[in-house]
């Protein structure tokens, strides 16, 4: 029994080591063809990227050359190199280097260098994929593709960048704003009629700056965007007033001093300072009382530009605000418009900080 046992013990055993043998060989010819399959993808890879390599150095060259020879007005009847470019571009991997050769150009080149690049841009056919790009699920293809028909300046396609101003994602409507900027100039600021989505200080800045580029002789009528009911586009209209200069503009920023949005009116009050209109200055004197405390600063810092004498009552009846800033700005316009009540003041008051502000200003000035 013992024996019958033990043989079929050895019979087990010598089955399990088999199969072990089995799976080991099994897994080392497996590691081996893995090896061998790495080896032959890596130097596929490295070939690749040679050859690519050589293919984008020749395609920027190419490119450089066209772009200068339209540029000094050579007729090229012979275009066999654009062809080809047109054909590569049926290729995913050569789209990729094109583009990419496009971009890395565009930045480098100016003037007519860059019109000659769009016209360029359009013949190739790039501007197709990227208008496939505005089709994409995917928000950050739609960003890209709107970046690229701006920087190529590509027209006609209004219609299909408008549906991108109030899209979700910032970095697309970012794209969608400087594409109408960046491509129609002032025109493109019709944009802001459909515009509900807010627009960030940084975007103003970048829109501004595209913004420069053109003649301001251009500019339409702003002034139904400073009544719009986007607070964001108020005050994007108001950095337009201020850094253009609009003052045909003023009876709405008048307006703007009763709006809700407390930064609005004091962007409203710094405008009306920098162009001087006086006809604010009784408004806001009127309505002194419901200004915040830092509409009163630069509501003072605005008086005293345009003081008179006949402030004098005013300044007085508020010398003593609780603002340290005011108190200071309230002195200087006293001094300057009135002496005779500034010296009678500086008599008179029994108010420490007050004092110390007139034994400044005093020292400092000459007072």
């Amino acid at each position: 029994m013992f024996l019958k046992c033990f043989y079929f013990i050895s019979i087990d055993n010598y089955i399990t080591e088999t199969i072990i043998w089995n799976i080991v060989f099994g897994l080392s010819v497996f590691i081996l063809i893995l090896i061998v399959f790495l080896i032959i993808l890596r130097n596929k890879i490295r070939i690749d990227a040679r050859k690519y390599a050589i293919y984008e150095k020749k395609t920027e060259q190419v490119l450089i050359e066209y772009l200068y020879a339209v540029n000094e007005g050579l007729e090229l009847k012979d275009d066999k190199k654009r062809n080809k470019l047109k054909s590569d571009l049926l290729n995913r991997r050569k789209r990729k280097i094109i583009t990419s050769i496009f971009l890395k150009l565009r930045q480098e080149v100016s003037g007519g260098l860059i019109i000659n690049m769009g016209d360029l841009y359009e013949k190739l056919g790039l501007h197709k994929y990227d208008r496939i790009k505005l089709n994409s699920k995917k928000w950050n293809s739609i960003a890209l593709g709107l970046r690229d028909l701006r920087l190529f300046r590509v027209k006609g396609i209004q219609n299909s960048v408008s549906k991108f101003i109030n899209h979700p994602r910032e970095e697309v409507r970012r794209e969608a704003h400087l594409y109408f900027i960046g491509v129609l100039g002032f025109k493109g600021l019709k944009f802001l009629d459909n515009l509900t989505r807010p627009l960030s200080e940084w975007d103003q800045i970048q829109l501004l700056g595209q913004l420069k580029k053109f003649d301001d002789q251009e500019m339409p009528d702003i002034s139904n965007w400073l009544k719009s009911n986007n607070d964001y586009v108020i005050l994007f209209s108001l950095n337009i007033v201020s850094l253009f200069n609009r003052i045909e503009t003023k009876d709405e920023l008048l307006l703007l001093l009763n709006h809700e949005n407390e930064i609005i009116r004091i962007k409203a009050i710094e405008l009306l300072s920098k162009f001087e209109f006086i006809e604010a200055k009784s408004i806001l004197i009127k309505n002194y009382e419901n200004l915040t405390k830092k509409e009163k600063i630069v509501f003072w810092n605005f008086l005293k530009e345009i003081a008179t004498k006949e402030d004098s009552t005013f300044i007085l009846k508020h010398i003593n605000e609780e603002s340290f800033e005011v108190k200071v700005i309230a002195l200087e316009i006293l001094v300057s418009i009135n002496k005779k009540e500034y010296k009678l003041l500086e008599e008179n008051s029994n108010d420490a900080s007050l004092n110390k502000i007139i034994h400044f200003l005093n020292r400092n000035y000459g007072y």
